[in-house]
């Protein structure tokens, strides 16, 4: 019988493998839940929503203005988490697009469009929607999740 052998890492453990990693992870919850992931929504963005608020700081006391709760998200997902490399929230009336640079989860979305599956849940939007409907009473209406080379773009609608 041979004696098992005990490997210690020699080098520290990278961002981006780590990130890539937790990508894989993603994109097989995505693959195994197909279009039900949608459903996870709510529940992820809630979660998420309350990390941000409780261990980094993001604060929407005193606001009810969407624009002004989408300025204060972003702050945070960018520069605190960095989340993506950059971030900007475009209002048009009711319709709002999230638009990241090289965001942590892009290697995931890129495999699921690469096997012909388009996203159906973007957790972000989804912290976005519940802080909207938390903070405004106003629901949100996640439309379209478009992913490019280096860019995630999603589209809300902002209801009543």
């Amino acid at each position: 019988m041979t004696e098992a052998k005990v490997v210690e890492r020699v080098n520290e453990r990278s961002e981006e493998m780590a990130t890539k990693i937790n990508n894989l992870i993603l994109y097989g919850i995505y693959k195994v839940l197909g279009a039900g992931a949608k459903g996870l929504g709510n529940s992820v963005g809630e979660e998420l929503l309350n990390t941000m608020m409780e261990e980094y700081g993001l604060n929407f006391e005193g606001s009810d203005d969407p624009q002004e709760l989408l300025n204060r998200f972003t702050e945070v997902m960018i520069n605190t988490l960095g989340f993506a490399e950059r971030g900007e929230i475009i209002v048009n009336g009711n319709n709002v697009t999230l638009k990241l640079d090289n965001p942590m989860d892009l290697y995931a979305l890129q495999l699921l469009e690469k096997k012909g599956m388009k996203p159906m849940l973007y957790p972000m939007a989804n912290a976005i929607a519940v802080a909207i409907k938390k903070f405004s009473g106003k629901n949100v209406l996640i439309k379209e999740i478009r992913v490019s080379d280096k860019h995630v773009e999603v589209d809300m609608l902002i209801l009543g």
